[in-house]
């Protein structure tokens, strides 16, 4: 049976106009985001930045797993509101919910243990290094509730929760770091915006979660979770460890600058992010491969269009953005930002293929991506002397990664 033209052309528009929102809300809130990073390199000093900017890349990193909370559970409530089976919808929402609050709250008593033997034994940096571990505990049902909008189509909600979550983040950075306060205050405070956000952006969906007060834990460690989390992670990872290896190897200074450089260039993965964002739980209810591809070329010629512009504004405009931002001392960052972007441009089509197999059930891609990363694991230890090393690194594996997602599609299409 064919689908009614008029119809599709209204889910278009739908599409168009809630990725559009979307899109805005994200951008907005990774506007937010990069002023978090702006204003803390410039209060903090070289060294102190870099240990935020590792710091913040490891929460981002360790925020990916749960990730397949939002991507399982915004699949399971849109396909069961589609049959309206609003009740089902609910105990699927709720019962995840109480779960990883549970786990949220083993891991937050776990973390302030880890942190009291740390500081005896005199190890660097602990608070600083447990303030981020129970960011990354507490930031477990983010993704729970942010999938719960997502499958029942709130957009303009879930715009607004990007907006949220960005803005408390960089009002509590902004504010520590301006009386004084630490590396480790700073996450703390981060880790507090967290909290707030879980509360705040669960109360649209409050009727569906009263749906299901007897609602039993759900069973987290399925195979569409796990290998959502593997497939989310290894991605993420590809993306962000230039970052971690920026730290380990390269001094104070030349650390700063290369994260600066490296935090510029995400501006790519706000694009995906959105287009993703909107298509996921539209695909997943499509049961039909020639539509599903179709809304996969859609998302990567979105992407890969808007990347294109990015990438020559970032490339030609290097030097007045890098000062305007970050400031003069990170200036040698400039000759990366632009080699950086078009890394980034890579794994924003990358995030679009992934979603697309994530929103199908097809998390068999995770092993493909856990090689890939493993395999960058062993060229960042062959190859790490210069910054310049490490950009090679990511446009090379930037570009596997795109072709690798593109050849297992094809052989395992229907």
């Amino acid at each position: 049976m064919s689908a009614d033209p008029a119809e599709g052309a209204s889910g278009r528009r739908t599409l168009v106009r809630s990725g559009l929102i979307l899109a805005l809300a994200v951008g907005a809130a990774n506007l937010l985001n990069a002023v978090f990073q702006f204003s803390l390199a410039r209060i903090l000093d070289p060294g102190d930045y870099a240990l935020l900017a590792a710091l913040f890349a490891v929460v981002l990193v360790g925020a990916i797993p749960p990730l397949a909370f939002q991507a399982t559970t915004a699949r399971a409530v849109a396909s069961e509101l589609v049959r309206g089976e609003t009740d089902a919808a609910g105990v699927i929402l709720r019962g995840t919910l109480r779960s990883v609050l549970g786990w949220t709250a083993a891991l937050l008593v776990l973390t302030a243990i880890a942190v009291a033997l740390a500081a005896a034994a005199g190890l660097g940096e602990p608070l600083a290094v447990g303030a981020a571990a129970a960011t990354i505990a507490i930031a477990l049902a983010v993704p729970v509730v942010w999938g719960g909008l997502q499958g029942t189509g709130r957009f303009a909600v879930l715009s607004g929760a990007h907006l949220f979550f960005a803005a408390t983040r960089l009002a509590a950075g902004i504010a520590i770091g301006l009386a004084g306060g630490s590396v480790a205050a700073i996450m703390l405070g981060v880790a507090g915006a967290t909290a707030l956000t879980v509360v705040v952006t669960a109360l649209p969906l409050k009727s569906l979660l009263d749906s299901a007060r007897g609602a039993p834990r759900r069973h987290l460690a399925t195979r569409p979770n796990v290998g959502a989390a593997v497939g989310l992670t290894a991605l993420w990872a590809l993306a962000y460890s230039d970052l971690l290896v920026a730290r380990l190897v390269f001094s104070g200074d030349e650390a700063g600058a290369y994260a600066a450089a490296s935090v510029g260039a995400r501006v790519l993965l706000l694009t995906p992010i959105a287009v993703t964002t909107v298509l996921f739980p539209r695909v997943a209810t499509l049961h039909d491969p020639a539509r599903e591809r179709r809304h996969l070329a859609a998302g990567l010629a979105t992407v890969a269009a808007v990347s294109a512009a990015l990438i020559a504004l970032l490339w030609a405009f290097a030097e007045p953005l890098i000062e305007l931002t970050f400031g003069d001392e990170y200036a040698a960052a400039e000759e990366w930002l632009g080699p950086l972007s078009l890394a980034m441009a890579l794994y924003g089509l990358a995030i679009v293929y992934l979603y697309h197999f994530l929103s199908l059930g097809r998390a068999q891609i995770a092993a493909v991506l856990a090689a890939l990363l493993a395999a960058q694991v062993v060229a960042y230890a062959l190859v790490h002397g210069t910054p310049d090393d490490l950009v090679a690194v990511q446009v090379a594996f930037g570009a596997v990664t795109v072709v690798a997602c593109e050849a297992w599609y094809l052989l395992r299409r229907p």
